[in-house]
């Protein structure tokens, strides 16, 4: 990711619908697919620390982060057990974590290493929590300015998670309501922002904040019931292989 998005991240993850959202996804998540008090929780790619901040009320959260300055933001939060290096190569203790939550970070990585990876450093019978973006055909100057490799259908990470030794338990899209805007936007966004390309996370309007919100609530609803078959995001929840 550019540089200068942590500080965007910094702000916008505290107040922007989005980032609300998938953090009250996963923390129901968390409450339904694991049972185990206190457990010990890694977020790879944890970024500028809100999501650790938060599932602080859940168990034992520990970070890891390749980038420097997303380091120093968790720290100006506070957090302070943090590690920096790859998801690829975390050089962390095998077993030894309950959940694992890699949100918006597989993507960035040779991904096979990194189930590979999780596959070493999760204890028996955890759970690991992926979101990615969705579907090539969404793919904009937005996914290159955040270092994306690629992005996936919910069949594709299937098919990885299950080379490596992980059993799926619950897979969906998300935000399905923001697929055709989020085309329109990115092709405008294109044609006109040629050198600079700026964040996509730029919302100034709170009442449209409320409703975005609103609408990622409703759905969620739905995705913890049903299956929804298309969106901007793929949500997967795993097992480990036993």
């Amino acid at each position: 990711m550019k540089k200068y998005l942590y500080e965007d991240l910094f702000a916008l993850e505290e107040k922007h619908w989005w980032h609300i959202a998938k953090r009250r996804a996963i923390k129901k998540i968390i409450r339904k697919y694991s049972h185990i008090k206190n457990p010990k929780i890694l977020d790879i790619g944890c970024g500028a620390g809100k999501n650790m901040e938060e599932l602080q009320e859940l168990g034992n959260v520990y970070g890891l982060d390749s980038s420097p300055e997303a380091l120093s933001f968790c720290r100006k939060r506070g957090l302070k057990k943090l590690t920096q290096g790859s998801a690829e190569m975390t050089h962390l203790k095998s077993a030894s974590f309950n959940i694992i939550t890699m949100l918006d970070v597989l993507e960035h990585t040779n991904d096979n290493l990194t189930l590979k990876e999780m596959q070493r450093i999760l204890k028996k019978g955890g759970i690991i929590i992926i979101t990615v973006p969705a579907f090539n055909w969404l793919w904009s100057k937005w996914d290159e300015v955040l270092h994306h490799k690629r992005r996936y259908t919910t069949y594709t990470l299937k098919q990885k998670l299950l080379a490596n030794n992980f059993d799926p338990i619950k897979m969906t899209y998300l935000f399905s309501f923001l697929v055709i805007p989020a085309l329109i936007i990115r092709t405008i966004k294109q044609i006109f922002f040629t050198k600079f390309y700026p964040s996509d996370f730029k919302l100034s309007n709170p009442a449209l904040n409320l409703l975005l919100g609103s609408f990622a609530e409703l759905e969620f609803f739905f995705a913890e019931r049903f299956y929804i078959p298309f969106g901007t995001s793929v949500l997967v929840v795993a097992k480990k292989h036993v």
